[in-house]
């Protein structure tokens, strides 16, 4: 095997499918990245058997070959490779090594049998849709940030997706928040509700930040497959039943205060420097045309600031997490923010009107 690959063509495809090998995997293959050098193209291959990505890039092939290298090392190599580059690379002792010459650096690695390397079978004949890039990147950046950092709730690891009539939502939570967003489709098919791994929705979102064209989805009864340019992403449902989130979403109406997000923004940020690292509580209190941000903490001391609203409800006040709250007001872009209130006790119900789309719950907190 013999084959030419520039640095600007490949290196963002090695990196990509670097980071879905398995390194700590106790099967080797699974550490190491597959590479398939025919009809003048580059196909690189990394799986680590519940999320796999398949890409091609253009090459200058003399001789066909496939090899399967240490992920982490190419990807090193092919990154401090000099700007401008071309990566050559060579098969040395009948397959055992692969020679790889960037300028005049020269690196010998070891292979693994090719063969070995487990089957990456593309999803066929299902249920797919295609959707435009940045309105799928927009339904996920709304949701992704709630979805459950604690892996013994498996079920909220992830992004909920189903389809209703002519809409496809999103939804996520951690039993402390949650995040739905919609977005418009003309695909007829039907989408029963399944559950996207977190892993696979930070991984699809970094390609939704490069390629601009359409995405094709394709979901099967328990794998989702994402084709986007010239990448190949294939991923394990999450297995699983979310909960139904429609319970929780306060209706919307009765008493709500509107607020310039950057104003909201800066007064939860300022104050909450006092609250505890842990829990970052802080207190919102509402009355005619004012919201006051109040922290209290027994070890450091206190913190106000305020800021003037359009309010003219009773006085209200209730305990939230300042990190829930800046993550909606830094997720959305409109102006203004409409927060829907009711008793203290109860969750909130957060909107911008620029983007009926979405929409964002909170629960209070006790302090």
């Amino acid at each position: 095997m013999r084959a030419r690959v520039t640095k600007k063509d490949v290196l963002a495809a090695v990196m990509r499918t670097v980071g879905i090998a398995d390194r700590k995997s106790v099967v080797p293959i699974l550490s190491h990245v597959l590479l398939d050098f025919s009809d003048s193209k580059l196909r690189l291959k990394a799986t680590d058997l519940d999320h796999s990505m398949i890409e091609e890039v253009p090459a200058d092939v003399d001789t066909f070959g496939t090899v399967a290298v240490p992920a982490s090392i190419l990807g090193d190599i092919v990154r401090k490779a000099s700007e401008g580059s071309t990566l050559e690379f060579s098969l040395l002792d009948k397959g055992s090594r692969l020679l790889v010459v960037a300028g005049k650096s020269k690196f010998e690695l070891s292979t693994l049998d090719h063969a070995d390397f487990p089957q990456i079978t593309q999803l066929k004949n299902s249920c797919c849709f295609s959707v435009k890039s940045k309105d799928f990147s927009k339904l996920i950046s709304r949701t992704k940030f709630s979805m459950s950092q604690e892996e013994s709730r498996h079920n909220l690891n992830g992004i909920y997706l189903h389809k209703e009539d002519d809409k496809i939502k999103a939804a996520s939570t951690d039993g402390h928040r949650l995040s739905v967003s919609e977005m418009e489709t003309s695909s007829k098919e039907s989408l029963q509700g399944v559950i996207i791994s977190k892993k696979a929705v930070f991984e699809i979102k970094k390609l939704l930040d490069v390629f601009s064209n359409e995405i094709e989805i394709t979901f099967n009864a328990n794998q989702v497959q994402f084709v986007v340019g010239d990448v190949i992403f294939i991923s394990k449902l999450v297995d699983g039943n979310f909960p139904e989130y429609k319970r929780v979403i306060p209706e919307i109406g009765g008493d709500f205060f509107t607020v310039k997000r950057s104003d909201f923004m800066e007064i939860v940020d300022r104050v909450s420097v006092i609250s505890d690292d842990k829990i970052r509580s802080i207190r919102l209190e509402l009355s005619k045309g004012n919201l006051s941000c109040y922290v209290a903490n027994n070890k450091i001391g206190s913190g106000r600031d305020e800021v003037d609203i359009v309010y003219s409800g009773q006085n209200w006040s209730a305990g939230f997490n300042a990190s829930y709250l800046l993550d909606v007001a830094q997720t959305l872009q409109g102006e203004t923010l409409k927060v829907y209130i009711k008793e203290p006790l109860a969750p909130i119900l957060i909107v911008d009107e620029s983007e009926p789309e979405s929409l964002f719950v909170v629960m209070p907190m006790r302090i």
